[in-house]
């Protein structure tokens, strides 16, 4: 298929969403809104509501003059319902027969009645409350099989990314809570992917100040984006949840359960899956779920140019997840929180590379076939605990245990070829690791109001500890100049084990005093200590010979900061200034072996400035120094060869890198013409930058060392933007990310300066209608440029163009259906042939009552068969393409039970 006949394809498509939703007559709606003294009211919700359900078919948000403007396809019989917090819900049936109508004025009174049930059992699409945006669950299509990443994919505002970061108004959500409380600590992507959506009744979007800001009543201008999730009164105080299981072609399999019991007081959940179908912890939504693209590339920050670059598809996986989480509330804002999540993955696979490396006087390729088999058991312990209901004070607590057990064996069996393809070397690598890993670390934090207003104090330590334990055992056969008569046979043995253990202490204390007039004066002071500690025992026979490398190394690196700053907080304004003296002292080195010493002293201001002139909108500039020590692998005094075409050599002679950050952050988000606009623009400027010096030699040897080399510059932009049409019953959303680098890189002792540039588009389009069909289509394209200014010829271009649909429809209120397809398109200047990946899912679906307690669903995955995952990688010396054989078709019959439906109740 050719690129020009898939745009063909996504515009037709197109063509068809814009018809289908215009093909219904549209009446617009208008009125305003006013209170008993003739004064507007921003911001109240106005809903069409089907009169035979209630259920909402489009609502809009008044304007700052109590404007509204609404528009409907729907020539069934509606009711207008208008709320705002304060007055009595507004209800008036309307006969739509004109393509418009003007309702005038209409005046809400104070709420001083009791509402009867038909009122009470409206619903209101959203509510915006000073720095909450609340969304309505019923007033959105949500499926009975919708996780809560499905449920948040619909929301207007919120996006995520394929990373699973939630996205909301432009700001990255930290933390999800249900009902007010962490859920498996907090953590989103367990949230989103292990809790049904028709457990929910409202999501909320919380602006979140920080717990300081909270108890002290002094904006500092720490602000957390968190979503809160409100259950269902009828899941309270009643278990609920699901089972599924599927089996299928192939001795494909997958079950899930998920169980809960919540009260106002206790809240109980337990979390089990299985499957062989390639999914991670998630149900088998993740595939079907993906309208903004498959899985995508990852970024590969390993200092190990053999080790694994594959995303969560890649190769055969099997997988099992359990998890229990418990939280308790003594008494009104005291709780305490607790869960245990276990994960276990089994990878394993085969796959094709091909990388071609570069220097200043010649340039290879490397080929190798490579299989994989890595075990993974992972246990997780989280717990938090509470303590608000002090009005003078409050106590965090919060801790977390991990331990990690990891078996990986690989073969590699590679060539390398010079720039006339003649085979110069082969070799091959057999390798297994057996890796244990221990975490665990505590915060304190406590948090004191003093007598006068804007006085407090604010204290707290955090400890940490990890203990890693690995065991390698390496075998490698090298073949110099095969085929001529300098043929030179390698062959090498290597066992090895690694103990590493690090620690981390941090004491901190903050003192507020109020200069008047809403200004502030703050005084902080920080101490932290981190050790590292290697045991490293490495035996390698190479040829016969024996070679022992064995010693003990330490890094020690305590920072010592102390600050003073200015505080300037109003109700929408906030300005804070800081100037930081930071004193850091590294001490490092092979023990028995003289100390390496170095100290720096650094002046590090910041600068904060935030605006918010109403409701949904934001501006904020911020500007802060901070310093990054060199890695302790960056300065190790030891070299590291367990890899014999990998060699790493540490620098102490390394200086801190020194950045300046600026950013600049802008929300505006107008509810009642459905549009969000969300800015970000971050710009860092690196002085002393650490950048790779590498050197090849005629063996093929990759040698990487570290250097201070000039400055490094990083312009980072993301805008967003959505809008509702409501004359066409359709959304649209753009998106644009760029990343624009410029930095130094060593290759063979001469400096070369590389300019690299990612530019990202999005395109989505939806129908803003969903009460039974569901429609998304869109395109993106992705554009990564690098630029050397004296190895010109191996400048490079990659893009990647993926255009996806999706196709959600009720067909009934038991018959479902669920289709997806995405186009993958991968070019560049380097490989000569450009790669094509078509994926389609489809799921049919049916419930055998309308309560859809009982749910059988017919999956077919990768209909197509193009069981391969593709990564492209490119680094300062080598770009690389791997192929890795991965799961294809299969078809997959299940069956789910709702657990704790009940009965369905009927609408008085």
């Amino acid at each position: 298929m050719k690129c020009n006949s898939v745009f063909n394809v996504f515009l037709l498509t197109l063509t068809i969403l814009f018809n289908f939703s215009i093909s219904f007559g549209q009446t617009k709606i208008t009125g305003t809104i006013i209170d008993p003294d003739n004064l507007p009211i921003e911001l109240a919700t106005v809903s069409l509501l089907n009169s035979k359900d209630s259920t909402v078919v489009n609502y809009t948000i008044t304007d700052s003059k109590g404007v509204f403007s609404i528009e409907t396809g729907n020539n069934t019989p509606l009711l207008l319902n208008i709320y705002s917090m304060g007055y009595t819900p507004y209800y008036k049936p309307l006969n739509i027969t004109e393509a418009s109508l003007n309702l005038e004025t209409i005046i809400l009174k104070e709420d001083l009645a009791q509402l009867d049930e038909v009122v009470i059992s409206a619903i209101v699409p959203i509510q915006i409350k000073k720095d909450t945006v609340a969304f309505d669950v019923n007033s959105f299509k949500v499926n009975h099989d919708d996780n809560i990443e499905g449920l948040l994919k619909k929301l207007p505002g919120l996006e995520i990314d394929t990373d699973g970061t939630v996205i909301a108004q432009g700001n990255q959500v930290s933390r999800i809570f249900v009902d007010g409380k962490e859920f498996f600590g907090g953590d989103p992507a367990i949230v989103l992917k292990n809790l049904s959506a028709d457990a929910i009744s409202k999501v909320e979007v919380i602006d979140k100040d920080s717990d300081e800001t909270e108890l002290t009543g002094v904006n500092d201008g720490n602000k957390e984006v968190i979503i809160n999730l409100s259950l269902k009164k009828s899941k309270k105080n009643k278990g609920f949840g699901s089972t599924s299981a599927g089996m299928g072609l192939d001795n494909r399999y997958f079950g899930n359960l998920n169980y809960n019991l919540f009260s106002s007081k206790t809240q109980l959940s337990v979390i089990g899956k299985f499957n062989n179908i390639n999914v991670t912890g998630s149900n088998i939504q993740g595939f079907l779920k993906n309208a903004d693209g498959i899985s995508g590339e990852v970024d590969d920050d390993s200092d190990d140019d053999f080790a694994a670059s594959r995303n969560n598809l890649s190769g055969f996986l099997t997988t099992a997840v359990s998890g229990i989480h418990y939280g308790h509330e003594f008494k009104k804002k005291e709780f305490i929180n607790a869960d245990y999540f276990y994960s276990y993955i089994d990878n394993k696979g085969n796959s094709k590379s091909v990388r071609t490396t570069f220097s200043n006087s010649n340039n290879f390729a490397y080929l190798a076939d490579n299989t994989f088999d890595n075990i993974s058991n992972n246990h997780n312990f989280n717990f938090n605990y509470e303590n608000k209901s002090n009005k003078s004070s409050s106590l965090l607590v919060k801790g977390k245990i991990i331990t990690s057990n990891k078996i990986s064996n690989t073969t590699k069996d590679g060539e390398f070829r010079d720039d006339t393809g003649e085979i110069q070397t082969t070799n091959k690598i057999d390798s297994g690791n057996d890796t244990d890993k221990k975490t665990g670390n505590i915060s304190v934090n406590y948090y004191k109001r003093l007598p006068k207003d804007g006085r407090s104090f604010s204290t707290g330590v955090m400890a940490s500890t990890s203990n890693l334990k690995r065991d390698t055992e390496q075998n490698t056969l090298i073949v110099r100049r095969v085929g001529t008569p300098k043929e030179k046979i390698t062959e090498q043995m290597t066992t090895r084990d690694d103990a590493i253990d690090n620690t981390a202490t941090n004491f901190n204390f903050r003192y507020t005093e109020p200069l008047g007039g809403n200004h502030f004066l703050k005084a902080d002071s920080f101490f932290i200590s981190k050790n590292l500690n290697e045991d490293i025992n490495q035996f390698r026979i190479r040829n016969g010979e024996e070679e022992p490398f064995i010693y003990k190394y330490r890094h020690l690196e305590q920072s010592y900061q102390t600050a003073i700053s200015h505080n300037f907080s109003k109700k929408n304004l906030t300005f804070y200034s800081k100037v930081e003296l930071q004193d850091i002292t590294r001490y490092f080195g092979v023990i028995d072996e003289p100390t390496v010493t170095r100290s720096q002293f650094y002046v590090n201001p910041s600068a904060l400035f935030q605006y918010k002139p109403k409701i949904g909108q934001r501006i904020r500039l911020s500007y802060r120094r901070f310093i990054t020590n060199p890695r302790s692998g960056q300065s190790s005094t030891v070299i590291n060869d367990l890899n014999p075409f990998s060699i790493r050599k540490g620098n102490p002679d390394l200086r801190a890198e020194k950045t300046d950050a600026l950013q600049l952050v802008a929300n505006i988000n107008k509810f009642s013409a459905g549009f969000n606009f969300n800015t970000k623009l971050e710009y860092r400027h690196t002085q002393d930058a650490i950048v790779q010096n590498i050197t090849i030699n005629d063996d093929f040897v990759r040698v990487r060392s570290y250097d201070n080399i000039g400055v490094r510059q990083r312009l980072a932009t993301r805008i967003s933007l959505s809008k509702k049409i409501s004359s066409l019953g359709v959304r649209y959303t753009v998106k644009n990310i760029n990343n624009f680098e410029t930095s130094n890189a060593l290759v063979n002792q001469e400096i070369n300066e590389v300019k690299s540039q990612d530019f990202t588009g999005i395109l989505t389009l939806e129908n803003a209608n969903k009460d039974f069909v569901d429609i998304k289509l869109g395109a993106k394209y992705n554009l990564n440029t690098t630029a050397f200014s004296i190895l010109k010829n191996y400048n490079r271009d990659f893009t990647r163009q993926q255009y996806f649909t999706s196709f959600d429809y009720d067909a009934s209120q038991k018959l479902n259906l669920n289709t997806q397809f995405d186009y993958i398109i991968f070019t560049d200047n380097i490989f000569e042939s450009d790669q094509k990946l078509p994926i389609w899912n489809t799921a049919i679906s049916y419930s055998f009552s309308e309560r859809k307690n009982n749910i059988v669903k017919l999956l077919l995955i990768d209909l197509l068969d193009k069981n391969v995952d593709i990564y492209r990688k490119s680094t300062t010396n080598y770009f690389e393409e791997t192929t890795t054989e991965s799961l294809g078709r299969y078809v997959i019959l299940s069956y789910t039970y709702r657990l704790g439906r009940g009965k369905k109740k009927k609408m008085s």
